[in-house]
């Protein structure tokens, strides 16, 4: 996937540019973390990460500096009338008919510039109005900052009207700066607080509340009404959101809100900080599926793979193997430069089964459990091939078994030697015992014991020194097997099941490292 995150998004050449910089590294550390974790995490959630990702890309394209300010609120909370005042020209109709407002109403400082991001929205072209016309009158949001200003009047979020409630919610998800209208009635009503609240409870810094139509409430009930509202914002989570205080009828809060309002037009950076929360909030969804530990520089560490070998091992009879008589002697006799060495019993599938879950029980110990699975389920899949190839692998080992030692033909020799000295003993002896010379003159013949007992000596000794090397190097013959069928085993071992453990591994590790990256706070301290 090529980066769309990469390269210069238009129009950041006023106010702080370090923010879209790393909102834009966010994005993108997001937008790998997707194609990374893609059959690992929730489609769902990963679905709902690419449709952010998708709707960042288009917002930062349309008229980046703009701001969406939306009123929204329930029916009779005095929306219309709050838009009216902010703009300054009575645009919204209002009264006590409800609904006043069916549609959508959006009124553009720089109706060219915007036009593009409320086609965007979704405004049809006959419910945008621009701010300056033939009949305008020095408004009290008409400064030249406010160029980028977008207000718009949403309908009613508790109205009966499906299309009305669809038009809140997408608005809600979708503008840059939400002005939630409440009135005095309604202010706790759980509707507004359990659909839209409390999920944007990442989001108090692009929101502001207001408790509008205060000219209702008697003496003292402002404060009270005030107060139970902020400890309900506390309670879903927007304890420090902003709460203005309103009323069109004797003009309390309106100036705050319009510094409000101004505020977040001025700034021109409105798309980033929306984005950012929204981003906020998607990642935070990630939280549990990347809570415990990292795999190192090496993912699968060396005691597990040698102990994951040497139960692949033992599985396949190596040690039986290697021990047999006949494997033995074809080893000692060195026949050919391939000795055929079947395994003593075939692999058992059961123990490699068992060795498979034991290496994925320690490489998996801790992880969260989607990736936890994943490894799981790489390594299945091969424990399943294991038996069979193994049994192939180990059908014909090539064997080139070190040579025989030159003591080995040393000590023959010393035995020859000793049969050699031993015969002339005994003929010596023989000749001594009837009387023929040299040996059959008195205590001569003693001299004939001495290649006797030289002879058997050398041939006793020579004998044990031949059984000994031999057996020697016997078992270096057998163990060069062993160790030739232990690399076979360790070679599929590796093919079958690290590699793809490794590689698994190190996948969650890329995506720990881009959840990491798409954690980073917008803004640094």
């Amino acid at each position: 996937m090529i980066d769309r995150f990469t390269g210069t998004y238009p129009g950041y050449d006023v106010g702080t540019e370090e923010e879209p910089a790393r909102l834009l590294a966010r994005l993108s550390a997001l937008a790998r973390l997707i194609e990374v974790s893609d059959g690992r995490l929730s489609a769902e959630h990963l679905a709902e990460a690419q449709e952010l990702i998708d709707r960042a890309d288009t917002r930062l394209r349309t008229a980046p500096q703009h701001a969406v300010v939306a009123l929204a609120g329930g029916g009779g909370a005095g929306k219309s009338s709050l838009f009216n005042a902010l703009v300054g020209l009575d645009l919204a109709q209002t009264g006590p008919r409800r609904p006043t407002t069916t549609a959508p109403l959006a009124c553009a400082w720089d109706p060219d510039g915007a036009r593009p991001l409320l086609d965007l929205l979704g405004v049809p072209r006959a419910r945008q109005v621009p701010r300056h016309g033939a009949l305008d009158v020095t408004g009290p949001l008409q400064e030249p900052v406010l160029s980028r200003l977008v207000l718009v009047d949403l309908p009613d979020h508790d109205s009966t009207a499906a299309e009305s409630r669809t038009e809140v919610d997408r608005f809600a998800a979708g503008a840059d700066h939400v002005i939630w209208v409440l009135d005095p009635q309604k202010y706790a009503d759980a509707l507004i607080h359990e659909r839209y609240l409390r999920p944007l409870s990442r989001h108090g810094d692009v929101m502001t509340v207001v408790l509008n139509q205060t000219d209702r409430l008697p003496e003292g009930g402002k404060d009270a009404c005030l107060a139970d509202l902020r400890r309900l914002l506390a309670a879903d989570g927007l304890a420090d959101a902003r709460v203005v205080a309103t009323s069109v009828v004797t003009g309390e809060g309106i100036g705050e809100l319009r510094d409000i309002v101004a505020g977040v037009a001025a700034g021109r950076r409105a798309a980033v900080l929306r984005l950012s929360a929204d981003l906020d909030r998607v990642a935070e969804g990630f939280d549990p599926e990347f809570a415990g530990p990292v795999p190192g520089a090496d993912p699968v560490p060396a005691r597990v793979r040698a102990e994951l070998l040497e139960r692949l091992s033992a599985a396949a009879g190596i040690g039986a193997a290697t021990e047999d008589p006949q494997a033995a002697e074809a080893a000692d006799a060195g026949v050919g430069e391939q000795t055929k060495v079947p395994p003593a019993v075939p692999v058992q599938t059961h123990s490699v089964d068992l060795a498979v879950r034991g290496a994925a029980t320690e490489l998996t110990r801790g992880m969260p459990e989607p990736w936890a699975a994943g490894v799981r389920r790489v390594l299945g899949r091969s424990a399943r091939r294991m038996p069979a190839v193994l049994e192939t692998e180990l059908s014909v080992v090539p064997v080139h078994p070190p040579a025989l030692p030159s003591r080995l033909r040393t000590a023959a020799w010393s035995v020859w030697a000793g049969v050699v000295l031993a015969a002339i003993g005994v003929a010596g002896v023989t000749l001594a015992a009837v009387g023929v010379g040299p040996f059959g003159h008195g205590d001569a013949w003693y001299s004939a014991l001495v290649p006797l007992v030289a002879g058997v000596a050398l041939m006793v000794t020579g004998q044990y020194a031949r059984r000994t090397w031999r057996a020697a190097a016997a078992r270096a013959r057998r163990e060069a097997i062993r160790r030739e069928l232990f690399g076979r085993v360790a070679d599929v071992a590796d093919e079958l099941l690290v590699a793809p453990a490794t590689g698994e591994l190190e996948r969650y590790r890329e995506a720990h490292a881009l959840f990491v990256a798409t954690r980073e706070p917008l803004h640094v301290r």
